[in-house]
Order: structure tokens, then sequence, then C-alpha cells
């Protein structure tokens, strides 16, 4: 991970006001858009999101045209997508896949566009379309420096794709839609099994031809994104009886996908899918051929497991947009892989008054555990989860100064601009920042009860350590410059240096009031001795 100091201390110059994007991705089976502040700093603000299932394709099993109906309801959506926009007072991008890349009529659908909306729509190649999928996981998941095979099925064709480091490795579009394989196999209810079988004869026979291309980039992560995939996913989180407020990042298991793949081929009939828990009801139509492409895909490379990413097409399109601004300007965005550093700067940014005094915190309390650690056993990734936990612990003073530490869990644990940290991962972050101060953790919070016993443990060491670096900078005026630690025969001795002048007082007397959590999970007297620089 990259020094986040670094990051936080250094304003991309590329623009000196704010700008707002409106990012529009017109599917085959929904529409989404999403709109997003590019601050001056370089990061953004998720303004809001909306999706509409407007079936374009539907009507037509070989997408030669779009229906009337289907034309209306696609404009329909489109206005109500560029008056959001226009409140924010945005810049639209609009983007086309499947369905208008394919239908003969689509300049008709165009050309309407533009007349009644005044939205340009791009309509983009299926390789342009996967390249901006990829761009889009980048945002939300730490895998850029692992291969990964991207699966994206959407309602008109399936994007693969093998990417690096942002490099496109291999890349395909195929005209495997969830929306496509039901108006040509599976439109009728119940299904029969042998329809299911000409579904499965045609998948196999596109996907042969493209499979062993991908099977020799291998070893990779399987990463899925899109509507089939957070549905397949929902279904595994029910079954487990499991509620997450997001799925992104949530790894599915080659077992657990085999589950719901049986659970909704069981289904037969529409009105029996929709008694399927955590399936949503409006894609309940089409799961099935969705399904049985995830199914032959997974099958044939032989995954063990896939993770999911809520972070798909839109996400890329914001990106790729940004960095053309960038361009322009002769600068260059922050680069791909640091997105968890993003995601801090973002969340710090809700309360800009504490960013002096968390620079400090960070300073000593990461000076501390680096000196201590043949006391706390713990390594690189615990350290940047502590130091996370040190830009972010005030944040709840955006709320109110009252039990802010509280207020700082809430925002942590539920912000969409956590990306790149596993839900785990923000539960312990979360949990740090919320024990900074006040009493320390209890088995009788709920929060700190449902965590596995070794990240209880672990909440407790850094939480430790964070409330010692908060209390050193009591006054919030950097008093403390530099921290020595010592271990030896279970007491650990603190030297603070300041300069001469500085009276180092109150955090002398914060520590003392704040050090009984460090004292009794790591079983050490903890003492402070002070000296001028």
């Amino acid at each position: 991970m990259l020094p986040f100091s670094q990051i936080l201390r250094k304003p991309n110059q590329a623009f000196r006001t704010e700008k707002i994007l409106a990012a529009i991705d017109l599917g085959t089976n929904s529409f989404h858009i999403v709109v997003v502040k590019l601050r001056p700093d370089g990061t953004l603000e998720y303004l809001t999101k909306e999706k509409e299932s407007v079936r374009l394709g539907s009507g037509s099993s070989d997408y030669a045209v779009i229906t009337d109906e289907a034309m209306d309801r696609g404009l329909a959506c489109l206005k109500r997508f560029q008056s959001l926009a226009a409140s924010y007072q945005a810049e639209i991008r609009a983007v086309a896949t499947s369905a208008l890349r394919e239908a003969e009529n689509r300049q008709v659908f165009l050309n309407r566009a533009e007349k009644e909306t005044g939205i340009q729509i791009q309509v983009i190649s299926g390789n342009e379309e996967a390249r901006l999928i990829y761009l889009g996981i980048l945002q939300g998941l730490p895998v850029f420096d692992k291969r990964i095979l991207l699966i994206d099925i959407g309602g008109g064709s399936t994007e693969l794709l093998v990417g690096e480091k942002g490099e496109i490795l291999f890349s395909t579009s195929l005209k495997l839609g969830a929306i496509r394989l039901t108006e040509k196999y599976l439109k009728k209810d119940p299904l029969s099994a042998t329809d299911i079988q000409k579904c499965r004869i045609h998948i196999e026979s596109v996907l042969s031809a493209f499979l062993p291309q991908i099977e020799t980039w291998k070893p990779f992560m399987v990463v899925g994104s899109s509507g089939t995939i957070t549905s397949v996913t929902s279904i595994v989180l029910e079954k487990k009886m499991e509620k997450r407020d997001r799925l992104n990042g949530t790894e599915v298991t080659i077992d657990q996908f085999k589950e719901a793949r049986k659970q909704i081929l069981d289904a037969d009939s529409l009105k029996k899918r929709l008694k399927i828990p955590g399936l949503d009801s409006k894609r309940g139509d089409i799961i099935v051929g969705g399904v049985l492409v995830l199914d032959e895909v997974l099958q044939r490379i032989k995954a063990l497991s896939f993770t999911v990413s809520e972070f798909a097409l839109r996400e890329g399109i914001v990106y790729d947009t940004i960095e053309s601004w960038f361009r322009r300007k002769d600068s260059t965005l922050p680069p791909l892989d640091n997105i968890r550093e993003k995601a801090i700067k973002t969340v710090a940014n809700l309360y800009p008054a504490g960013k002096k005094h968390a620079a400090a915190v960070v300073k000593t309390t990461l000076q501390m555990f680096d000196d201590l650690k043949d006391l706390h056993q713990l390594g690189n990734l615990e350290r940047d989860y502590l130091e996370t936990a040190c830009y972010l612990h005030q944040v709840g003073l955006c709320i109110s100064h009252h039990n802010y530490h509280k207020h700082s869990y809430y925002i942590i644990r539920n912000s969409e601009a956590m990306v790149g940290f596993s839900n785990a991962e923000i539960e312990i972050i979360a949990l740090i920042a919320r024990y900074h101060r006040k009493g320390g953790p209890k088995g009788k919070h709920e929060e700190f009860k449902a965590l596995r016993p070794e990240d209880q443990l672990l909440v407790k060491k850094l939480a430790a350590f964070l409330r010692i670096g908060d209390g050193l900078d009591r006054s919030e005026k950097s008093i403390i410059e530099r921290l020595d630690a010592v271990y030896e025969k279970g007491k650990v001795l603190c030297r603070l240096y300041h300069q001469k002048g500085t009276d180092p007082n109150l955090e002398i007397w914060s520590v003392e009031e704040k050090k009984d959590l460090f004292e009794e999970t790591y079983g050490v007297s903890l003492e402070f001795q002070t000296f001028t620089l």
C-alpha cells in the first residue's frame, strides 16, 4: 500500500473547481445512471445513482430491431435520467451496448434520443464494453496487480476479459445474454428439460472457441459483475442467512454456486423462481439463461470460486471520461492501483478540519507500532488497518461531537466510498475507530460480539495503539514530533520528543487516562518520558 500521508497531502491541481458527471449505461436489460462530483483534489463523491429495467432487447429474438414498445420505454427512461442529470448541472456521457449496436433501426432511437433529450449516445463495440467494465472493476476491487478473468453477463451479451495491471491480455464479447437466451430458448412457462438442454448446447458451442484461449492465461482470479452474478450471490447469502449492505468483494465458492444453480433450475416456472429467497423479482424470468452461461464458464475453467464486483460499466465510463478531462489539462488521473488510498481520502473529506490531527495521529501511532513489533506480532496488513482507522477516527465529528466515535463507526461501516476493502475489513477498521475514545471493547457490544474471536483480539490490539496516538495529539497542535518505544521485561517505555518552548502536559495527561486498554491487552505497564529536541 502506498503511504497515505503522501496522497492526502498532495492534491491534484488539474482542476480548480468541482466538475459533475452523469454516466449513463444503456444496457439490453436495464438502464443505469450514476452522478459523481470530481473534486479539485482528484477524489470522487457519488451524488446519486438509479437503475430502471427497460428491456430494450425484449420482443426481438435476433436483436434485428428495437420494437416500438421497447423504444418508448427506453426514451421515457432517458428523459427521466436527463432531468436527474440536469438537476445536478452534470455533463452527460451515455454509452449503449448490445441491443443498440445490433439493431438495424438503432439510428431511429439515437436520433429520437438526441432530439427529445439532447443526449448524444455513443454505441460501443463488445471489446470496448469489456474494456470499460474492466476499468470499472479496478475502481471497486484491489485487483490491479492480479491477473483476473472478468465475466460480465448482460442482457444481450457476455463479456469475457483477462486483464492484469490495467492491461487487457484477452477479451471477447459473445452473443450470450440473459434476455437473448430467454427469448430464443427459455420463453415457455413452465420450462422443459429439453429447452434447457438446447440452451446449454448453444452456450457450449459459442464458448468452445474461446475458453481454450482463456485457459492459456491461467492462473487467474475470477471476478463476476452485473445482474446474474449479483443475483446468484444474493441467493447464496440468503441461504447462509447472512445479511450484507454491499456485495462488492464477496467471494462465492463453486459449491455455493452449485447450490444456487440447483435452486434456480429446479424451479421450472416463474412462480416458483419468484419464491427463491434473495432473487430479485425483476430478474426471475431471465435468470436461468444467465446462470447457464455462468455455469458453463465456471465448469470449463475449473474455477474454485468467483469474487463479486458491484462496479462495472457505468463506473468504467466515469473513470474513462474523467481520464479524458485530465488529459485535456495535461495532467494525470491518480493510478488505478491505489483505490484504497482514494477511498480513505474520500471519506476523510467528510471532516476536512480533522486532517491535520489525523496526520499527527498516524505519525506517532505508526512509529509506536513499528517499534513494538516484537510485542504485538502483527504484520503489514494489520498496520494498514490501523493507519486507515487513524485517518478516519474523527470523521464522525461531521455529524456531532456527542458520541462522535460511534458516528465514525457508522460512517466507515456504511460509506459506499470504502471500496477496495472487504466487508470484514471495513468492520474491523470501523471498530478500531469506534474504540479510540471512551470505553473500550465489551462483550455486550453487538457489533464487537459478532466478530470472530481472533478479530475481536485484533480490534483490541489495534484500538489500543490508536488510543495512545490520539492522546498524544490531545491539543491538536502536533506537539509530539517524535516517539521511540522500547519493550523490555513486561514494560513499554515511550520516549516523547517535543520542541523547546512547547508544553506536552495535556498530551501526557491524556495518554495516562487512555493507556488502560493497551496495558490490559498486552499485559504490560506503559510509561512515558518527555525530552526536548
